[in-house]
């Protein structure tokens, strides 16, 4: 089941993280002081010129300057939130533990709890935007909302059959496809934005924690004990990348020069050249690191300890 918690660190900006702690400012509540490298942070978006990253208690981090400085937003959450996705620079949506789902109209400096009938208490993991105005939000035992209206409204759906209920730790929009990662080797296809699934072989018994797209459109499939699968056909068959670690990984994005960075537990970042044939590992930070983040001369995770700054450059060969 993939509920964690991720770091961030390094050189001048952990020393500017840590050295000064973030005022919230919501209009109408009492302020707080937030210092973002206490904080567990479970997401990382970047969102234009806008990062926001959201973690425990209900607390959003939002930063104008690329993680130099982080306003704490108050929401009306008091639940660990795991997930970020927005539709633009002022439409957004983010989920939590206690089947938590927030909006924003705004651009993130205020946020409103949807509530959602039936929905029960179960967590919710993630939440991805499919265009439009187009959400899907899934999580514990199978759970799997979708919003046809920006987030307004919501309405549960059923994943490949009645009696799914493995745990979904991503949805991946890849093309015109979705590719569904979850609990017990979950992997699954749907070729019409999630009106129908279906299963696909795979090769590996232990639960997934998230997926991406390299930039040549194969797939990569990463979870438990540092297990990582490569698909060039779309799911039909898969390749085990070797990492040589036997941590979870949680996290990853391909950066803007094609490289694709992976993030996971005791601080681990891997690196790929090669469209995610092979990977350069390094422990780059403290803790566990849940998602990454593209910045000017580097990258910001977030995990266990909050926001850390990491270098791309120093890795060794796997």
């Amino acid at each position: 089941m993939a509920i964690f918690a991720k770091p961030v660190r390094g050189l001048l900006w952990a020393v500017c993280i840590a050295a000064s702690a973030v005022r919230a400012e919501t209009p109408g509540l009492p302020q707080a002081t937030i210092d973002p490298a206490r904080i567990i942070l479970l997401d990382i978006q970047r969102v234009g010129s806008q990062l926001f990253s959201a973690g425990e208690r209900g607390w959003i981090l939002r930063s104008t300057d690329d993680g130099g400085h982080w306003q704490a937003i108050r929401t009306p959450a008091d639940r660990t939130l795991t997930g970020l996705a927005f539709a633009d620079e002022r439409l957004g949506i983010a989920v939590g533990h206690g089947a938590t789902l927030l909006r924003t109209t705004d651009g993130g400096q205020q946020w409103t709890a949807i509530p959602v009938e039936d929905i029960g208490h179960d967590s919710l993991l993630g939440v991805t935007h499919l265009g439009g105005q187009h959400f899907v939000a899934y999580g514990a035992f199978g759970h799997y909302l979708e919003s046809l209206d920006g987030g307004s409204s919501w309405s549960r759906k059923t994943v490949l059959n009645e009696d799914f209920d493995r745990h979904i730790a991503k949805v991946l929009k890849a093309g015109p496809d979705l590719f569904l990662f979850g609990e017990s080797g979950t992997l699954l296809r749907s070729r019409d934005l999630g009106q129908n699934w279906e299963a696909l072989q795979s090769p590996y018994e232990g639960s997934f924690f998230g997926g991406l797209q390299t930039p040549s459109g194969a797939l990569l499939a990463f979870g438990m004990r540092g297990n990582l699968y490569r698909s060039s056909d779309q799911g039909q068959s898969w390749q085990l990348i070797p990492l040589s670690v036997k941590v979870a990984v949680q996290g990853g994005q391909v950066l803007s020069d094609g490289r694709i960075a992976l993030v996971g537990n005791a601080g681990l970042l891997a690196l790929s050249q090669d469209d995610g044939r092979s990977f350069s590992l390094s422990k780059a930070a403290h803790g566990g690191l849940s998602q990454i983040v593209a910045v000017a001369d580097g990258a910001l995770a977030v995990g266990e300890t909050g926001v850390q700054y990491l270098s791309l450059t120093k890795t060794t060969a796997n």
